[in-house]
């Protein structure tokens, strides 16, 4: 170590050279890439379960392919490629869902709230009995014609009829719409 290193070359002390075992085995492989591998991911993605789960699918590939991977002179080389692959694509994904949720939350917001009244008369409604509140909401917000009506709820018509006319005048009472 006296000799005297060109500029910009670093020395390690021989001690500190480990040669790099080539796994014979795929468990051997898995057992020596993993922990690097999950730290890798989780330092390009930032999302620890994530980077499991890229690190899970890029062993399952290795294992698919071992056969072929195993006579490299570095299979967990090839490893640390795919997982980077796999984040860089995870990353894409991640960026393209966000951009695609703010552009639906955009259009969302330009649809106009309800107006009071109509949250006011939706809630009288919901205080109606059971059928008369379903005639109304069939009626009114389904657009279904009382024949219709009739025919979902399994009763005659006449009694829709009766139910609707019952539930206009209770919920004029109530929202003190009448002269």
């Amino acid at each position: 170590m006296d000799a005297k290193l060109p500029t910009g070359v670093w020395a390690m002390p021989n001690e500190a050279i480990v040669p790099y075992v080539v796994e014979t085995t795929f468990e051997a492989l898995y057992r020596a890439e993993y922990s690097g591998l999950v730290a890798v991911a989780a330092a390009l993605t930032g999302d620890f379960r994530a980077s499991e789960d890229l690190v899970q699918d890029t062993m399952v590939k290795a294992f698919l392919r071992w056969t072929w991977l195993q006579h490299f002179g570095r299979p967990g080389a090839w490893c640390h490629r795919v997982l980077t692959n796999a984040c860089r694509d995870w990353g894409r994904r991640q960026r393209f869902e966000t951009n695609w949720r703010n552009r639906c939350r955009a259009e969302d917001q330009l649809v106009d709230p309800p107006s009071v009244e109509a949250v006011a008369f939706w809630a009288a409604v919901r205080r109606l009995p059971k059928r008369p509140g379903l005639v109304v909401a069939l009626f009114y917000a389904g657009d279904h014609t009382t024949a219709e009506v009739a025919s979902i709820l399994g009763v005659p018509e006449g009694t829709v009829r009766s139910d609707l006319t019952r539930a206009r005048l209770a919920l004029a009472t109530e929202l003190g719409v009448l002269p």
